[in-house]
C-alpha cells in the first residue's frame, strides 16, 4: 500500500476507534439523564465506528510496525446536548473534511480496498449527522429522540432508521448481517 493512503487509514483507524468509545461513554450518560433513544442512537453508532476502524484495520493488513497516528478525537464528558454537539462536529468535519481528501488521495494511488472502506465511513458518517443533528434537536426541547428502530450493517456499519431493509443500501449485505437497535 502507497505510504499516504497507509497514513490516512491509519488516521482514519485511530479516529473512529476513539468515536467508538467517546459515543459508549456519552450513550451511558443520556441514559442516565432519562434519553433512553438517544442513548441507544450513540450506542448504535458506536457499533457503526467500530465496523468503519475493523474495515481500515483490515484494508491495511499488510502494512505491518508501530506507527504514531494523528486523528481527530474529540474529547469532553458533558450533559447530553453537549454531547450530541461534539458527535455532530466530529461526523461533520469528517464528512467536509477527512473522508473526501483520504477517498480522493486512494483513488489517486489505485487503492481500491482502501477506497471502498473509506467510502463506507463517508456514506455512513452523513448518515449519522442526520440522526445527531435530529437528537440534538430534541434534547434541546427536553425531549428523547422519536426513533422506534434502528439498524447496523454488520459488513461496512451503515445505519439505517425505520423499517428493516432486506439488504444494505450502501454495501448489499443481506438481512442476516444487518443488526436491530429498538429504542
Amino acid at each position: 500500500m502507497r505510504d499516504m493512503t497507509a497514513a490516512n487509514l491509519r488516521s482514519a483507524f485511530g479516529g473512529e476507534s476513539q468515536a467508538h468509545m467517546r459515543y459508549l461513554a456519552w450513550g451511558d450518560v443520556a441514559e442516565k439523564e432519562g434519553f433512553k433513544s438517544v442513548a441507544k442512537l450513540f450506542r448504535a453508532v458506536a457499533v457503526a465506528e467500530q465496523i468503519h476502524a475493523m474495515s481500515h484495520f483490515v484494508a491495511l493488513k499488510d502494512v505491518k510496525g508501530a506507527f504514531l497516528v494523528d486523528s481527530m478525537a474529540g474529547f469532553g464528558l458533558g450533559r447530553t446536548a453537549e454531547n450530541l454537539a461534539g458527535a455532530l462536529e466530529g461526523e461533520t468535519f469528517e464528512i467536509n473534511e477527512m473522508y473526501p481528501a483520504y477517498i480522493k488521495v486512494a483513488e489517486m494511488q489505485d487503492e481500491s480496498h482502501a477506497r471502498r472502506s473509506l467510502e463506507w465511513a463517508f456514506a455512513t458518517e452523513k448518515e449519522h449527522a442526520k440522526l445527531f443533528t435530529r437528537a440534538k434537536e430534541a434534547v434541546e426541547q427536553g425531549k428523547d429522540l422519536d426513533v422506534k428502530k434502528l439498524y447496523v450493517c454488520k459488513v461496512c456499519g451503515y445505519t439505517h432508521e425505520g423499517d428493516a431493509p432486506d439488504k444494505c443500501p450502501l454495501c448489499g449485505a443481506l438481512k442476516a448481517k444487518i443488526e436491530e437497535f429498538g429504542c
